[in-house]
């Protein structure tokens, strides 16, 4: 009798899955930062491809920060069964820090997962990589370890004085760059921060590109990295041209720098990969009922080096065997 009592307690105290149907799916209301991109796009395919009873919802703030409180009251008076986070301004302005709400969040007892979020850590959504500390919220990891992506730049080429320029809207290109800063002693480099000015709109200038990797240039700087820039990432054409023209060496976070563009060299993780993994993890709270609370965030265990054939041919700059064994080598023909 005993132990059918403690059977059937643990039974009660367990998390139930909801019952979700074809006819009654469960909702996720996705908030994005620029339309429904790799990341997005993959997430959505996980459960489109399995036939699972979840309805993805995506809200484009269109890089609009004003838009977030707003978005933030709907989702409060019109609660989705999980709400899903893209990028750390979205995250934050969603979801709140922990110096705000602490174990909670601005969504109350709505779960949330977010995505795309560079530090999480360092941008106080989480209080560690093992636990959240926060009741409804979880996440995943996509960025490799600038420990990690450092070592492999070194690989290919040793730098003295690492080139950085940052929107200063952005808060994880700040935080990238602190963290570069806190490597450069240890790891034989230097780093030069620049930034681009805002507009009457608080906006940055791609036209600004090109004045300011000259300016790099002539601070001394022997190669360029990119790795938290949204800005950089969209404008990824007229900046790694304007490197190449000062005869900088750009290494990123963004294989799509290398892929579609004419950065040098990636360590990274496919955004599509990335979005597959964060619609693991809701599966695991919708229809498995996990807690958010209980759940680690959430990383790949691989990642990919990719190398820009032609960047290398017009920099001089051939990659070492080591390097050409393990990347994937891009090029236009």
């Amino acid at each position: 009798m005993r132990n059918l009592l403690i059977g059937l307690m643990m039974t009660l105290a367990a998390p139930a899955a909801a019952e979700f149907t074809a006819d009654k799916p469960a909702r996720i209301d996705m908030v994005v930062w620029r339309g429904c991109e790799e990341a997005c796009e993959g997430f959505r395919r996980f459960f489109s491809d399995r036939d699972l009873p979840v309805e993805v919802n995506v809200i484009d703030v269109a890089k609009d920060k004003s838009l977030l409180r707003g978005i933030r009251d709907q989702l409060n008076a019109s609660p989705p069964d999980l709400a899903v986070t893209w990028g750390t301004s979205v995250t934050t302005g969603i979801l709140g820090k922990r110096e705000e709400f602490g174990t909670g969040s601005a969504l109350g007892q709505t779960p949330a997962l977010f995505m795309i979020v560079a530090d999480p850590v360092r941008s106080d959504v989480v209080e560690s990589y093992e636990k959240s500390g926060r009741d409804m919220i979880t996440g995943v990891r996509n960025r490799v370890p600038e420990e990690t992506q450092i070592a492999l730049l070194k690989a290919y080429f040793a730098p003295k004085r690492v080139g950085v320029i940052n929107d200063p809207t952005e808060s994880n290109s700040a935080l990238n760059t602190e963290v570069l800063v806190n490597l450069g002693p240890d790891e034989g480099f230097e780093v030069i921060a620049l930034e681009y000015s805002l507009n009457d709109e608080n906006k940055a200038d791609p036209a600004e590109i090109p004045a300011l990797m000259a300016e790099l240039r002539a601070q001394g700087a022997d190669a360029v990295y990119v790795g938290s820039s949204s800005f950089n990432l969209e404008n990824r054409d007229a900046f790694t041209a304007a490197a190449i023209d000062q005869g900088l060496p750009v290494f990123t976070a963004y294989a799509q720098m290398v892929q579609d563009s004419q950065a040098l060299m990636a360590v990274a993780n496919a955004y599509a990969n990335v979005g597959k993994l964060a619609a693991a993890q809701a599966r695991k709270i919708l229809l498995d009922g996990a807690s958010p609370a209980d759940m680690p965030i959430a990383s790949l265990d691989r990642f990919s080096v990719f190398i820009n054939a032609d960047t290398a041919a017009a920099l001089d700059l051939y990659p070492p065997i080591q390097l050409i064994n393990i990347a994937e080598v891009v090029k236009e023909d």
